[in-house]
């Protein structure tokens, strides 16, 4: 497969993990702790799981925000690599276009999109990404603690 359409698609994939991430901040700033615990009562493992996070929501923003960020970052620079390659001989043009775009893109499906479905279904979603955030905190352990300090 040619480089471009790979970079395209890692792109496309950074997209939909801000996507996850910016739903999921949403979700769990929304959610009602007061359902959650009925679940949790009527044997839900996963509610449970989420509450937990729920209720430590200084480390599970963290690890959001940092994650957000990271795939944001990750986008815009394999962006500038599509547009460097797409519009050779002009950078300006080149970075301008690529700031458009990926600015356009991660606003509209990795942030606005995102949160407003969460909004609607904040535990139901939350409940769904728990288990993926409770992987992402620990690979971003380290992180977190710095940023917490």
């Amino acid at each position: 497969m040619d480089t471009l359409y790979i970079q395209i698609i890692t792109i496309a994939i950074l997209v939909l993990m801000s996507s996850y991430f910016s739903a999921t901040e949403t979700a769990f700033s929304s959610l009602n702790k007061t359902r959650l615990k009925t679940m949790v009562e009527k044997g839900n493992k996963r509610a449970g799981v989420t509450l937990d996070l729920a209720e430590n929501y200084d480390k599970l923003i963290s690890t959001i925000l940092i994650g957000n960020n990271i795939v944001n970052i990750l986008a815009s620079t394999m962006g500038a690599l599509v547009f460097a390659n797409l519009i050779q001989n002009n950078d300006e043009l080149a970075s301008a276009v690529n700031t458009a775009v990926l600015t356009i893109a991660i606003l509209i499906f990795g942030e606005i999109s995102p949160k407003s479905i969460a909004k609607n279904h904040p535990e139901s979603f939350a409940i769904f990404s728990a288990p993926i955030i409770n992987i992402v905190r620990i690979i971003l352990f380290p992180l977190i603690v710095v940023s917490n300090a």
